[in-house]
């Protein structure tokens, strides 16, 4: 089981154009239009960190079943 600890913000990378190494603003500044995230004073968030909280013997496989509770 994983207990969800906090919202991860999303690193600056993707705003870095491969081809030239230049950093800019997109695309963070699409995302921070509907991604912004008051918990991590407005950082762009995409995902939450967890710790295992049981279970850490178990192996998992590629198409293993789940299941996921959520609550808001």
């Amino acid at each position: 089981m994983l207990k969800l600890t906090k919202p991860c913000a999303r690193c600056p990378i993707p705003n870095v154009d491969p081809a030239t190494a230049a950093t800019g603003t997109e695309p963070g500044d699409t995302l921070a239009t509907y991604r912004a995230d008051a918990r991590l004073n407005g950082a762009i968030t995409f995902g939450m960190n967890a710790v295992v909280a049981s279970g850490i013997e178990h192996l998992l496989k590629v198409g293993a079943r789940g299941r996921a509770t959520i609550a808001f």
